[in-house]
């Protein structure tokens, strides 16, 4: 056989190893939405809309993961209450007050797993604009529909929360929270979310 032969026979698996890897590589979809920022953790110490100062925050806007005061242009996503059984009252912004930009959907609903265990929005159960109850310990879900995001395939942002602590005497909570900032992204595994 000619050297040239034996050549040529060499470079067939060479040949076959590279169109199998390219072709695996080609299952990626290039058109898939890529997360732009990771998760973010924050703590937030909130005051009760009743019973203390309104110069106090008392409530959350979710896209920028700060504390808020209550205003009049309903700026903020949802403000907590303490009710008389020592139970947070998480209250969407449509039931304080009608937001100047427009109505906006703030949707949540009580998680059944640990805070930890939380790894990802569900895509059912949401209960818009209802007010919840929760107990210390208790763990909730928040979906909110974001004007930063008229412009991607899904305008929802997705959070997280635990109630850290109740003070029914001094009216004060502490929630622990992890938001994804990504439109559409229902991921809370820490770091840059996948989906």
């Amino acid at each position: 056989m000619p050297a040239s032969a034996r050549r040529r026979r060499a470079l067939i698996p060479l040949l076959v190893a590279a169109l199998v890897g390219g072709g695996l590589t080609a299952c990626d979809d290039p058109f898939r939405l890529q997360a732009q920022f990771p998760n973010i953790d924050r703590s937030f110490e909130l005051w009760a809309v009743t019973g203390t100062s309104a110069t106090y925050p008392s409530a959350v806007i979710v896209t920028t993961a700060s504390p808020s005061q209550l205003d009049a242009a309903g700026s903020f996503d949802f403000a907590v209450d303490i009710d008389r059984d020592g139970r947070l009252a998480v209250i969407p912004v449509s039931k304080i007050v009608q937001p100047l930009i427009g109505s906006r959907v703030v949707a949540m609903q009580r998680a059944s797993l640990p805070y930890s265990q939380v790894l990802e929005a569900p895509q059912t159960g949401w209960l818009p604009d209802t007010t919840l109850l929760v107990n210390p310990g208790g763990v909730f879900l928040v979906k909110i529909n974001s004007l930063s995001c008229q412009y991607s395939q899904s305008a929802d942002l997705y959070a997280k929360f635990v109630v850290d602590s109740i003070d029914p005497i001094g009216r004060r909570a502490i929630l622990s929270a992890r938001i994804n900032p990504n439109c559409g992204f229902r991921s809370f595994v820490s770091g840059l979310p996948e989906y």
